[in-house]
């Protein structure tokens, strides 16, 4: 059944991969004509995607995820579930208007190899979570991650640097 989803879904976004597999409840909040899809790509259940989303081929998503808008994810990541990838703020600088529309402050961008833990949380003001970089289960991220680091916590900090001469 879920692959049936993915391929009513190469009828409705801008590109879309085989073999997609889509669980059930799966949500395309502002449908899936600006949504970019690669091959071997499985989104599990109760997972809601925003617009301008480019996913990359053989990724991972787990149960309840939330990806926001303008968010390119490459190669090879995986996201447990319960993560949140933020990519809407509001303009808290203006105090006539903090809590009003919502922009996006740009592209977000998921390194190829990233492996994002349970429950993690990435803030709209970061930019890049570096290849081959882990996030921990249940960390806030509000900055940059570096390639192939490790980083955990609330608010995330290295705790270690991993070895990248496997990459190709």
């Amino acid at each position: 059944m879920g692959i049936l989803r993915g391929l009513i879904l190469k009828l409705f976004a801008r590109s879309c991969g085989f073999p997609v597999t889509i669980h059930e409840k799966v949500r395309f909040t502002d449908g899936a004509q600006t949504i970019e899809i690669g091959n071997w790509v499985t989104i599990l259940c109760h997972t809601q995607i925003q617009e301008n989303v480019k996913l990359g081929e053989k990724i991972f998503i787990g149960k309840y995820c939330d990806i926001g808008k303008n968010i390119v994810i490459e190669d090879t990541v995986t996201l447990a579930d319960y993560v949140t990838l933020l990519g809407n703020t509001h303009d808290y600088n203006d105090p006539e208007n903090r809590s009003g529309e919502l922009y996006s402050p740009g592209r977000k961008v998921i390194g190829k190899g990233a492996w994002i833990g349970y429950r993690a949380i990435v803030l709209p003001q970061v930019r890049y979570i570096g290849r081959g970089s882990i996030i921990g289960d249940g960390s806030v991220v509000t900055k940059d991650v570096q390639d192939h680091t490790i980083v955990a916590g609330n608010p995330a900090k290295v705790i270690g640097v991993l070895s990248h001469s496997q990459e190709k």
